[in-house]
């Protein structure tokens, strides 16, 4: 299992901060009107990485479509979202997902450990 490792408290800050209205605005996105571009793309079983995932509903929906032979990872730069991420993951029944807090810029995973990795929100940072 990947646990949370440091970030850099120089790395970019989500300029929107975490704040429940934020939060509740994005849980509101979901992998349809967010990035539809990606669906056709994805396979079951494969592994992806959503950088940004934020309270994690696009996130879940990804884990919907690899399904339970995939696996899915969702990369938050504060642990501030993942609490409702987790409780969404919860309420839809997915056990499987992994919310972790981590820096983009020193992934704790290995090289290759990814075939599509995503990210929505890294132009509002700062």
């Amino acid at each position: 299992m990947i646990s949370s490792v440091p970030v850099d408290s120089n790395a970019p800050k989500y300029v929107h901060g975490h704040d429940s209205a934020t939060l509740a605005s994005h849980t509101v996105r979901t992998a349809a009107n967010s990035c539809g571009y990606l669906l056709p793309h994805l396979k079951p079983g494969m592994s992806v990485l959503d950088i940004g995932c934020g309270p994690g509903s696009i996130t879940l929906d990804l884990a919907e479509i690899v399904g339970p032979e995939g696996r899915v990872i969702g990369l938050e730069n504060t642990a501030e979202p993942l609490g409702a991420a987790r409780q969404m993951a919860e309420g839809r029944g997915d056990s499987g997902i992994r919310f972790v807090v981590g820096d983009v810029l020193q992934l704790p995973f290995p090289d290759g450990s990814f075939e599509v990795v995503h990210a929505s929100g890294a132009p509002a940072c700062r």
